[in-house]
């Protein structure tokens, strides 16, 4: 089977939500059956069986102190108990779909972090690095590098990507090779500390995703690249499959290209969750 472990009912940015509101108001609201059930048509149009909805931490109120970027506390509007009866009153009408969130490694703030996975019912905890300290990795209007050295920001985002994936807190990291996402690829003097990426990983048991996201984004490729999945792969870290759709239409979007990948690195199985307990299922043929 095919499954879409990541994707977002919103876009980010109040600006951006607010213009297009139109478009979930006119299904009931954006945690309504309607607008939930669009993705849901668009997954099973592509071929992908089951779906979870992994919305941003950074958007519900009850973590809004847990970064002090303005850009977070600006997000930090959503009830988050809201989201998750959405998702369960969605499951219940008989779509197939997985309660998860996106939550970010903020330093310091582990416990928190835990106390907030802990207290609710997630299907699948997806674990991201947007932020080395106060910097953005992949805001458009603020790119990292440039303003900031290459090799310093890859070697900070690959530290703070291992620390999280040593945390415990996360079942699958996101996008493990996030500072290429403006063309900005992974220096080769710091190309080596990806194995250690691999170890870490592997030592975690977690897995990653393979995300369809980057073919939409300037750098226009797959996350991991090629050999950092091969890597991934030869270690025995599991994988699950990923759009990163922020609407309906982008959901399993480039699929057909990363089903391939998968396959061409060696994986012959995708990784579901339940209640956080992972269990592999065959890729089928894509259809």
């Amino acid at each position: 089977m095919l499954i879409d472990y990541h994707m977002h009912l919103q876009p980010d940015g109040v600006g951006e939500r607010a213009q297009q509101a139109r478009r979930w108001d006119t299904h009931g609201g954006y945690l309504s059956r309607g607008w939930i059930g669009r993705y849901v048509e668009r997954a099973r149009s592509r071929g992908v069986a089951e779906i979870a909805f992994t919305e941003h931490d950074y958007r519900f109120a009850a973590l809004a102190d847990l970064h002090p970027s303005p850009f977070w506390r600006e997000e930090a509007t959503a009830d988050i108990d809201a989201y998750c009866a959405a998702i369960a009153d969605a499951r219940d009408a008989g779509m197939p779909v997985l309660l998860g969130i996106e939550a970010d490694w903020v330093p310091g703030r582990e416990d928190d972090l835990r106390a907030f996975l802990d207290a609710r019912p997630f299907d699948v905890v997806l674990g991201s690095v947007h932020w080395i300290g106060e910097v953005s990795v992949d805001n458009p209007s603020e790119p990292p590098i440039g303003p900031h050295a290459a090799e310093d920001v890859w070697n900070a985002y690959l530290d703070a990507l291992i620390d999280a994936a040593g945390s415990g807190l996360f079942d699958v990291l996101a996008h493990p090779d996030l500072p290429k996402v403006f063309g900005d690829r992974i220096p080769d003097a710091v190309r080596p500390r990806l194995d250690d990426l691999v170890d870490a990983v592997a030592r975690a048991g977690i897995a990653v995703e393979c995300s369809s996201a980057g073919f939409r984004k300037p750098v226009g490729e797959l996350y991991p690249e090629p050999s950092l999945l091969a890597g991934f792969r030869e270690a025995g870290v599991p994988v699950t499959l990923a759009s990163d759709a922020h609407r309906p239409e982008d959901v399993a979007e480039g699929f057909s290209t990363a089903v391939a990948a998968l396959r061409g690195a060696g994986y012959t199985h995708l990784t579901r969750f339940r209640g956080r307990v992972p269990e592999p299922t065959p890729i089928r043929s894509w259809a």
